[in-house]
C-alpha cells in the first residue's frame, strides 16, 4: 500500500514538473532581435545577420521553438544587398556595398504585437 502512495505522489509531481516546464522554458512570451556583427562597415565583404529569438517567461531563447517574421527595408535600400532571408526561421542576412549611410529595417515577428524597427548605420573604413 506504501509503495502506491509513493508511487502516486511521484507522478503528481512529474506532471506538477512538466506543466511548470512547459510555461517556463517552452512557450513564448516574447521575441528579440538580435545583430551578428554589431557593426556594419563599408566595404563589400561587410555582412550582418540579423536573427529574431523568441524569449520564454525566464528571459532566455525559447527551447527547440523559432520566430518567423517577415523583414521590410524602410530606408537605405540602395546601401545593401540581401544574401540570405529565411521568413519561416526569422533570419535575414545583409552585406554592404560599400557606401556609408542609415539602413532602417521594419521587422514583424509572429510573436509580437508590434513591429520592431532596427536601425543600422555603415561605418566608414578607418585606416
Amino acid at each position: 500500500m506504501r509503495n502506491k502512495i509513493i508511487i502516486v505522489y511521484v507522478l503528481i509531481f512529474l506532471l506538477l514538473l512538466f506543466i511548470l516546464s512547459y510555461y517556463l522554458l517552452y512557450n513564448i512570451y516574447g521575441s528579440v532581435i538580435r545583430k551578428e556583427p554589431d557593426n556594419l562597415y563599408a566595404d563589400t565583404s561587410s555582412e550582418m545577420r540579423l536573427n529574431v529569438v523568441p524569449i520564454n517567461a525566464l528571459g532566455f531563447k525559447a527551447l527547440f521553438r523559432s520566430s518567423s517574421a517577415s523583414f521590410d527595408i524602410v530606408e537605405g535600400k540602395d546601401l545593401i544587398e540581401i544574401v540570405y532571408l529565411n521568413q519561416v526561421k526569422g533570419i535575414l542576412k545583409i552585406r554592404s556595398k560599400g557606401k556609408t549611410g542609415t539602413i532602417g529595417i521594419k521587422i514583424k515577428s509572429e510573436h509580437s504585437l508590434l513591429p520592431d524597427y532596427v536601425e543600422i548605420e555603415i561605418l566608414p573604413l578607418t585606416a
